[in-house]
């Protein structure tokens, strides 16, 4: 039996063509780098670019809400006089803050108030912007009701107030005589006449709007897919608003209550139109500031 083998038939290298890709290579490695330095340099460079277009408006804000607040907290520590504050240092300010309970109360019962005003916003609030994102098809119709939303906007502050207190609150506002005519109560609400209760529902009035309108957007952003892919999954109106729109609405949820509970805390104005009456200890901080 023959033990020759035949011809060797694997695979050869060849060293030339290994050189000169080897030299290729070594060539596309520079160019590479140079346009990964590039591309790094341009991110720099717009990157600076965005920090000098957002650089003045930092400042402006920085300054205005940094300012007034190193100011309150030197004029905390003046002395007060009947005639304003002297600048003589003292931290009897802080001892009454402190040892007085009618500031605490105060401070719970706006914290209260505004925690009112938030819950009730948002439960007023989410159909209304549940309606205009979702059930309403064309967005002609969708910005022509937004603004219909946003008409009180188009007053001011103090007119919106004016126009809530007198012909709806108070012993003969239109509120108690319409509960007086359907025969609910035999005589006016006190509770609705300029009283707490009346300041609360005036804030949620006031500022239902800075619910509607982070969640209308938030809303209209919703993918319309995913709510059909639920329903189609078998998941009925409850579990789809719970799994798909809740979760992409929290944002707006969150911004709006942040708005409204920042703004009805230090709200001096509605306090004192609706209800300049009411005693230290029903009314908020900011009354006791300008009391």
């Amino acid at each position: 039996m023959s033990s020759s083998s035949g011809p060797d038939l694997g695979p050869r290298l060849d060293v030339a063509e290994i050189e000169q890709a080897e030299e290729l290579a070594e060539q596309r490695l520079p160019r590479e780098a140079a346009l990964g330095e590039g591309k790094a340099e341009g991110r720099k460079g717009r990157g600076l670019v965005t920090t000098m277009w957002a650089l003045p408006g930092f400042v402006w804000l920085g300054f205005y809400m940094l300012a007034p607040l190193v100011f309150i907290v030197l004029v905390s520590f003046w002395t007060r006089t009947d005639f304003g504050y002297e600048k003589v240092w003292t931290t009897s300010n802080y001892t009454e803050l402190f040892h007085d309970s009618t500031y605490w109360k105060n401070m719970r019962t706006s914290f209260v108030t505004s925690l009112i005003a938030v819950s009730a916003c948002l439960v007023f609030g989410f159909p209304v912007a549940y309606f205009l994102a979702l059930k309403v098809r064309t967005l002609r119709w969708q910005i022509a009701l937004f603004i219909v939303a946003l008409a009180p906007f188009w007053t001011s502050f103090l007119t919106r107030s004016i126009a809530w207190t007198y012909p709806l609150m108070g012993r003969q506002g239109a509120l108690n005589q319409a509960l007086i005519k359907i025969g609910i109560v035999d005589e006016p609400v006190e509770s609705f006449g300029f009283s707490q209760l009346s300041v609360t529902l005036a804030m949620i009035q006031l500022y239902i709007l800075f619910m509607v309108t982070p969640l209308f957007f938030m809303l209209a952003q919703v993918d319309r897919s995913a709510i059909e892919s639920a329903r189609d999954l078998g998941a009925n109106w409850f579990r789809t608003f719970k799994e798909v729109v809740l979760p992409q609405s929290m944002p707006g949820v969150v911004i709006g209550s942040i708005f409204i509970f920042v703004l009805t805390m230090g709200d001096y104005g509605t306090v004192q139109v609706i209800a300049p009456n009411i005693p230290w200890n029903e009314s908020t901080p900011m009354r006791i500031i300008g009391a």
